[in-house]
């Protein structure tokens, strides 16, 4: 059974926790989601096609590197024509 004062203890180690919350709906700091009474905020963020285009673009000038540099210039050069 809880005291009065371990309620006191846990009360005021939740009030201390909340500082460090940030609400899902308006993205401000220092209360929860269910006690917000602001409006929700638009984040903008990329689809996730652009997402995995991105990835790909990114895997595909990785690889042209590592070809790159396994061959000195002049014998990519040849290789290339």
């Amino acid at each position: 059974m809880a005291t009065p004062m371990h309620r006191l203890i846990a009360r005021r180690q939740a009030e201390a926790n909340k500082q460090h919350v940030r609400c899902q709906k308006c993205l401000e700091f220092g209360h929860w989601t269910y006690e917000c009474t602001g409006k929700r905020k638009y984040l903008h963020r990329p689809s996730r096609t652009a997402e995995l285009k991105k990835a790909l673009k990114e895997k595909e000038n990785r690889l042209l590197l590592q070809q790159r540099s396994l061959f000195p210039p002049c014998v990519y050069q040849h290789w290339r024509n």
